[in-house]
């Protein structure tokens, strides 16, 4: 992939101001990990949370892009994010164990805000004279609208049952959410601005790695701190470690593309990081099944690790490109991990100090990777 100098696009205070309430959402939706039922997380609970992060990391993803290609700090589009913003947090007091219960609050707020996004999109289509622009922002515009009334559609009761309602609307998120992975080139015709793009996800990354943080202090007795919440305190460290190390070394954020793997992959890394984190606060305070908790937890370690490496082989820097060795180590490391887990699934202790020391060694090599490419470059 070659490299392609732009001019930076700053971050800005409305922007973070607008990420804020996405992270209260985050957390909310957190508490439905934390509803144990005979010492495990009911399957429902658990495809009830991807289902809530996949809106919110919808919804969240579209102003993104939408600010990173168009926004100017001016009162048009402060005045957007105000108002998608009250209908955000309608949507994170609509977060419910319950889905049936709170359908109308939290599809209604869905739609409200796909259809506030479509038309930020139809106006900037109005606006441009470039062919590309317009054609890009009137497909994204179509396709917000098409999902927004489909799912609105879905909170009037007298229009069938709620399964099939609930199965509508899940189509229609599934639908907004990928649908622009088959719009790569209309999306590469007015490529991103991927520095832009990739800090405003890393920025997002550390508020999750933030309520990671305040998950920890669930663990800590103030009369006695526990061997385990430092270790949990260090390993979270050390994930944040890897993917700053990742972030600022590995991938190459001043090249010309669409971000289609960056955005999608992000999916998966926040999915990972949040339950990574509920499953090892459960497991210190003994409120988890050991199996359960082994096969939930290594699937999620594994899908935050893969994700990061996915990013680095997209978007590699011209000395970080990940070599077949170097793959072949890390999924030898994590093999050595699920033994290790499941031999010691019972010992709280000896586990998270196994853990603690296996992502030790990831970190090292991780930064070994992206140091010697520097190495070489220079």
């Amino acid at each position: 992939m070659t490299e392609k100098l732009i001019g930076k696009k700053e971050v800005s205070t409305f922007e973070l101001f607008y990420d804020l309430i996405f992270a209260y959402a985050i957390s909310r939706m957190t508490e439905v990990l934390h509803l144990v039922s005979n010492h495990t997380i009911p399957i429902i609970n658990l495809a009830e949370y991807l289902m809530m992060m996949l809106v919110f990391w919808t919804i969240w993803t579209y102003q993104t892009v939408y600010a990173n290609r168009f926004m100017k700090e001016n009162l048009s589009n402060a005045m957007f994010l105000i108002f998608d913003m009250l209908w955000v947090v309608v949507l994170s007091q609509s977060i419910n164990e319950d889905f049936e219960s709170t359908h109308f609050a939290f599809a209604g707020s869905t739609s409200v805000l796909l259809l506030s996004i479509a038309f930020q999109y139809f106006l900037q289509m109005k606006r441009s004279n470039a062919a590309e622009v317009r054609k890009l922002a009137l497909h994204l515009s179509i396709l917000l609208t098409l999902a927004g009334l489909l799912g609105l559609v879905t909170i009037f009761p007298s229009l069938g049952s709620y399964s099939i309602r609930f199965s509508i609307y899940a189509v229609s998120i599934f639908a907004v959410a990928f649908l622009p992975l088959f719009m790569k080139q209309t999306l590469t015709n007015f490529s991103t601005q991927f520095d832009h793009l990739t800090e405003r996800y890393s920025l997002f990354t550390l508020l999750l790695f933030g309520e990671a943080v305040i998950a920890i202090a669930q663990t800590v007795n103030i009369h006695h701190l526990k061997v385990e919440s430092v270790l949990y305190f260090i390993i979270i460290a050390l994930l944040f470690a890897i993917y700053i190390i990742n972030y600022e070394f590995g991938i190459n954020r001043r090249t010309s593309t669409a971000g289609l793997v960056l955005i999608h992959l992000h999916y998966f890394i926040f999915v990972g990081i949040n339950l990574m984190t509920a499953l090892l606060e459960l497991f210190i305070l003994h409120e988890l099944n050991t199996i359960f908790f082994v096969i939930i937890f290594d699937i999620s370690a594994m899908i935050f690790v893969y994700s990061l490496l996915a990013l680095l082989a997209a978007y590699p820097k011209k000395n970080t490109r990940l070599t077949t060795n170097e793959f072949t180590a890390i999924s030898v490391l994590n093999v050595i991990w699920v033994v290790v887990s499941i031999l010691f699934r019972n010992h709280s202790l000896i586990f998270l100090v196994a853990l603690t020391l296996i992502m030790i060694v990831l970190a090292m090599y991780w930064w070994r990777i992206v140091l010697q490419a520097s190495q070489m470059k220079r």
